[in-house]
Formats: C-alpha cells, sequence, structure tokens
C-alpha cells in the first residue's frame, strides 16, 4: 500500500495547507515537460497528482487514513507476535515450550486481529459521524442563505410593484447569481426591464412623456451596455414632446454615429430644427443628406433606373417622412419648385399622401397658378383630406 504522505515528503499530521504547497513543489520538480524522454519521472509526477487528489479530498483523505492506520497497527501486532525458530541447537530442549508459544500466539493474533477491527470500526465510525455532522451543518447553512436570499427576492418583489423599481433592481442585483431551486426568482430578473420599458410605453402612449422619461432612463442607468434603440428612440420622441429638444437631437446624433436608422434620425434631427428652434436651413441640411443616401439605397438596390420599379412596400416608411418634410421645408424657404418636386415624388411612391398633394397645391398658389392648386387640393379631398378648401377652388 502507497503511502501518499511519504509520496509528497510529508507527515501524517500534514494540514491542508502542507499538502498543497508539496503538490505545487513536486509537480514543478517531476513536471513531464522539464524532462522530456524520462519516463520515471512522468510515472513519478502520476504518483505526485494521485497523491494529491486523495489528500486533497476530505472524504477519501479520511478513508486512506484508516487504512493507513489499520495497515500499521497490524504490522505492529505481527512484529510483536511474529514467530521466530528457536536455535537449532536447543530444538530438542525447547519442542514443548515452542508448541505451546505457537498455540498461545495463534489466540493472541485471534484477540488482536478482533482488537485491530474495532479500532478500525470505531475509527471510521468517527470519521463518517464527522462527516454527517460537517454535511448537517452545511446544509443548515445552504437552507439560511436560500431562504435570506427568497426574502431579499420578495422585498424587491414588493418594491418593484409599489413602483420603487431602483430599490427593487439593486436589491435582485445584489444576489449576483441564482441556484437551481431559484428558477422564480432569476425569471423575475430578467423581466423586470422588460416590465419597466412596458411601463414607459404605457406613459408614453397616453401622453405622460415625462414619466416615460424617468422610466427609458431608469432602463439605460441599469443596462448601459445595451443598445435599446427602440427604447432610445422613444425616449427622443419623449424629449421632444416634453419640450427637451437638445436631449433628444443628443440620442438621434449617436444613432448617427452608430449608424443605426440613418435616414430615420436625420429626418427627426430635422423636424426638431424646424419646429423646436425655426432653423429652416439646418433642418434643410439634414434632409438633403438623407436625401443623397435614399437615392444612393435606391440605385444600389433597383439600378439607374430605379424611379420606374420602385414600389412602396419596399420602401421605409421614414422615407415617407423624408419627402414630406423636405417639400414642406422647401415650400417655407421659398423653393416652390423643390417643394412641387419632393410633394411629386412622395405621390408617386405613396399616391394616397393626402399631405402630398396639399404641400403641391400651395406650391403650385404661390407661383400663382390657381388651376393647378385646385386641382391638388381636390386630390387631396380624394384622398379624405378634411381641411378647408381656399375660395378661389370653390
Amino acid at each position: 500500500m502507497t503511502n501518499y504522505y511519504h509520496v509528497l515528503g510529508l507527515s501524517e499530521d500534514a494540514t491542508p495547507t502542507e499538502i498543497k504547497a508539496a503538490f505545487k513543489r513536486l509537480a514543478v520538480k517531476y513536471h513531464p515537460d522539464k524532462h522530456p524522454g524520462r519516463p520515471e519521472m512522468e510515472e513519478k509526477f502520476k504518483e505526485v497528482n494521485v497523491a494529491h487528489q486523495i489528500l486533497s479530498d476530505e472524504y477519501e483523505k479520511a478513508r486512506f487514513d484508516l487504512k493507513l492506520k489499520y495497515r500499521q497497527f497490524s504490522e505492529s501486532q505481527e512484529r510483536t507476535h511474529s514467530y521466530r525458530p528457536p536455535n537449532p541447537n536447543q530444538w530438542k530442549n525447547q519442542a514443548r515450550r515452542r508448541y505451546a508459544t505457537a498455540r498461545v500466539d495463534t489466540r493472541q493474533n485471534a484477540i488482536a486481529t478482533a482488537y485491530a477491527f474495532g479500532i478500525t470500526f470505531l475509527i471510521a465510525l468517527l470519521v463518517m459521524t464527522g462527516v454527517w455532522v460537517k454535511r448537517s451543518y452545511d446544509d443548515r447553512q445552504i437552507e439560511k442563505m436560500l431562504a435570506e436570499r427568497r426574502s431579499t427576492y420578495l422585498e424587491a418583489k414588493d418594491y418593484f410593484e409599489a413602483g420603487d423599481y431602483r430599490s427593487a433592481f439593486e436589491m435582485m442585483t445584489s444576489l449576483k447569481f441564482f441556484r437551481t431551486e431559484e428558477k422564480d426568482m432569476k425569471t423575475f430578473k430578467n423581466t423586470m426591464l422588460d416590465r419597466i420599458i412596458e411601463e414607459g410605453n404605457k406613459s408614453f402612449r397616453r401622453g405622460q412623456y415625462a414619466t416615460a422619461i424617468e422610466l427609458y432612463e431608469l432602463v439605460q442607468e441599469f443596462a448601459p451596455h445595451l443598445p435599446f434603440y427602440e427604447v432610445r428612440q422613444r425616449l427622443a420622441d419623449a424629449y421632444k414632446q416634453n419640450n427637451q429638444p437638445d436631449k433628444a437631437i443628443e440620442i438621434l446624433k449617436d444613432f448617427l454615429v452608430g449608424e443605426y436608422e440613418i435616414i430615420g434620425s436625420l429626418v427627426k434631427i430635422a423636424e426638431i430644427q424646424r419646429d423646436e428652434f425655426n432653423n429652416l436651413e439646418e433642418a434643410l441640411d439634414h434632409l438633403v443628406i438623407a436625401h443623397r443616401l435614399a437615392i444612393k439605397r435606391y440605385k444600389a438596390i433597383y439600378g439607374e433606373g430605379y424611379a420606374l420599379v420602385i414600389n412602396q412596400k419596399y420602401v421605409p416608411q421614414s422615407h415617407f417622412y423624408l419627402y414630406t418634410n423636405l417639400a414642406d421645408v422647401y415650400l417655407r424657404l421659398n423653393d416652390t419648385e423643390m417643394a412641387i418636386k419632393a410633394a411629386d415624388w412622395n405621390k408617386y411612391v405613396w399616391p394616397d399622401s393626402a399631405i402630398s398633394y396639399i404641400t403641391s397645391a400651395q406650391a403650385y398658389a404661390a407661383l400663382g397658378d390657381l388651376n393647378r392648386a385646385c386641382i391638388e387640393y381636390s386630390g387631396a379631398v380624394d384622398r379624405n383630406w378634411h381641411g378647408e378648401t381656399p375660395a378661389y377652388c370653390r
């Protein structure tokens, strides 16, 4: 039987720290990479590794210690009661004594064996009792920990339902990991952001923009590493509706840098420049850039003859707003010809666009072509426009 303590060069009362340190030292010493072509070093390395595996495992070490103690005890008994042949010169004189001694030795060996078995059994019982006690203690500690974690979860859930999302999120984040039996807790944490976003969307749809902003900002704060593009789009819209245009533009410019919804972001920036700052030139610059990008995409998809084959089914809705706003800004800047061209493109791709007919009508009226203006107004009415028709068209 291999004495793993001796393999590691340790005494049998070595501590776990000493066992670990000895293993590291010998593993480095006998590692096969340091002794290429020497199989005996590889065998020594394996033996050291086995010794460490046995002695570093609480249960395996206890079993090994029992075996070792039993072997040492048995060897000591054998040395004490081992049979030694008498000197040949004294054979005859000590024959009777020898036979008597042999009978005594057999009995003593049986007693010694029984004694050793009893000792071994007692030690094993003590060790296993200790292991059971430790495991019972560990189980109680785990139960206590699980109870504390669940209490934290329930408290966080109450905070969340009360609308204190920050406290709830901080408490759930403090748990860090989730065990198998905590699936409901993990699910709750994973759905917290989705539920906050949904509450923000509800507030946005109700026109409660300040509340929506607060919720959307919480989402960004809780998960800054996630893009949440749709959330940030609605946040930009909420900023605009809540008279915070600068913050809206800041988000939209981030989209431009990240190349996300470039045309749509340019259009929204232009709308803010026009509606909030009355800066028509700045709005036009953004719209023209968006227009050039749109034409570039059309040519890449349909070729130079894109105007003949383009279909509104395959054109993003943001392009409709692009040319609607482009026509409007041109009209406000008194560039009526460009306003008509932008409106005509919208009417070509989106023939049901009443607003484009209105813009064309206003442009023709500005040019003095009242007859054509009335035709455009009539087209808007045919497309369910319910505004008031100018007197010159009645």
